[in-house]
């Protein structure tokens, strides 16, 4: 069991003397090369927007981490300690699932995703740490000894007032959104803000009409004759203290001719229609790429399909390209080896249509024994490895020659025909048996 001192020492280990001579690194369209996390958070704490964000990485989160080889057209799961790493515990603090989740979460919300990857003194790789840092900018240095372009450096801010800089071979960057900047995602910022601040006000205008109930009381009091400020002052103070607080929930007080004559004012809370509300609501979907169903996890075989097919398959495929150009060096990615994260979005399927998709592709080798066993939510069994497929197909690499012989093989008499073919009576010639 490790001991731990600090979150920042544990993934970072002992303070490392920084590249000198650092700048910005300098971009082809003039940004600067900095990316601030302090104001996108927002969006994480209005309800609409938390549904949103935790329907996505939630279904991301389902995701298993491989390592795989392609080795002459086949895939080999590779039993790797990479493999090990990520499909466990990426570090300490969190497993795969709640790796993945954090990861999904940040690039959604910043769009951007950062890990760093921790390794030992030769380079081994140790783990994986998702990193939610104030700002993040990318630095370059121009030590002697370096060449010309000078090293590229990520440096990461964090609220507690650490710093870091990490050379940029130890971080994995995921973006969406990629426009105006050469290297970081485009903010949600400025597209957000106008529907975070409606559903803001929307729900605070909710809450506001429900404290503003009975027990809160508007009106005038009315005094026969002329009183000074102060003793009007101090009858409304007698007033309140006796009729208006949170003990009212009557919404009724009592007036006499020492009180005066109380007049209500009319206060009618404005509130959004259900259309207006579904309006402001599809807005909110509509820019995660969701709908409602989806949400409020109410949906169909399709519309499940439609959502993995648009918004969880492509999170996938940019997790896995940009895990495996940073685990894997130009080498090993030439002998085969990639990061894939794989979801099973068959889970989401019937138990009618899972059916009808085994008796059409079970015959065909696609699925091993455990794995249909698994679609319905059964145990593995030993030796459910094995992959079966139906004697009634043929390899399409030898069809040919598989038919010649099958042809020559008609064309030889078999043991129990005792009599030439022409003697045979056919049944498409009545006949013919008066003939034989």
């Amino acid at each position: 069991m490790p001991s731990f001192r600090s979150m920042f020492g544990s993934i970072f280990g002992k303070a490392k003397k920084n590249p000198q001579n650092l700048k910005f690194f300098k971009l082809l369209n003039g940004y600067i090369p900095t990316v601030s996390n302090t104001t996108n958070s927002e969006a994480y704490y209005n309800y609409l927007f938390r549904a949103c964000l935790r329907a996505i990485a939630t279904h991301v989160a389902k995701a298993d981490i491989k390592h795989i080889r392609y080795v002459g057209g086949d895939t080999i799961p590779q039993d790797s300690d990479i493999a090990n790493i990520l499909s466990g515990q990426p570090n300490p603090f969190m497993n795969s699932t709640e790796f993945i989740f954090k990861l999904a979460t940040n690039l959604l919300i910043h769009n951007n995703a950062f890990v760093y990857i921790k390794q030992d003194e030769k380079g081994n790789i140790q783990g994986f740490y998702p990193l939610n840092s104030s700002f993040v900018t990318y630095m370059e240095s121009s030590e002697t000894g370096m060449d010309d372009t000078g090293n590229l450096f990520v440096k990461f801010n964090f609220r507690g007032g650490q710093e870091v800089i990490a050379p940029f071979e130890q971080i994995i960057h995921v973006k969406r959104d990629y426009f105006e900047s050469d290297l970081m995602g485009s903010y949600n910022d400025n597209a957000l803000y106008p529907l975070l601040q409606l559903t803001n006000t929307v729900h605070n205008g909710i809450i506001n009409a429900v404290a503003n109930g009975p027990a809160n009381i508007r009106g005038a009091l009315h005094f026969q004759g002329t009183l000074k400020t102060a003793d009007l002052i101090a009858k409304r103070d007698e007033i309140l203290g006796k009729f208006f607080d949170l003990q009212n929930n009557s919404g009724i007080i009592f007036t006499d001719s020492q009180t005066g004559e109380f007049k209500p004012f009319e206060n009618k809370a404005i509130l959004l229609d259900a259309a207006q509300m579904e309006i402001i609501e599809e807005q909110v979907f509509g820019y995660f790429n969701l709908n409602k169903n989806i949400v409020f996890s109410n949906y169909t075989e399709v519309q499940f399909d439609g959502f993995y097919n648009s918004v969880v398959a492509p999170i996938l495929k940019q997790f896995s390209e940009a895990f495996t150009y940073k685990v894997f060096t130009a080498r090993e990615r030439g002998y085969g080896n990639r990061i894939i994260f794989t979801s099973n979005k068959l889970a989401h399927v019937s138990d009618a249509t899972k059916s009808q998709m085994c008796q059409y592709a079970a015959p065909l080798g696609i699925f091993t024994q455990n794995e249909l066993r698994e679609l319905f939510g059964l145990a593995p069994m030993p030796g459910g490895e094995r992959r079966v497929e139906s004697l009634n197909f043929v390899n399409v690499d030898v069809k040919d020659e598989y038919q010649l012989t099958m042809a020559k093989g008609t064309t030889q008499p078999s043991n129990n025909e005792t009599q030439p073919k022409e003697a045979v009576p056919s049944e498409a010639s009545p006949g013919n048996s008066e003939q034989a």
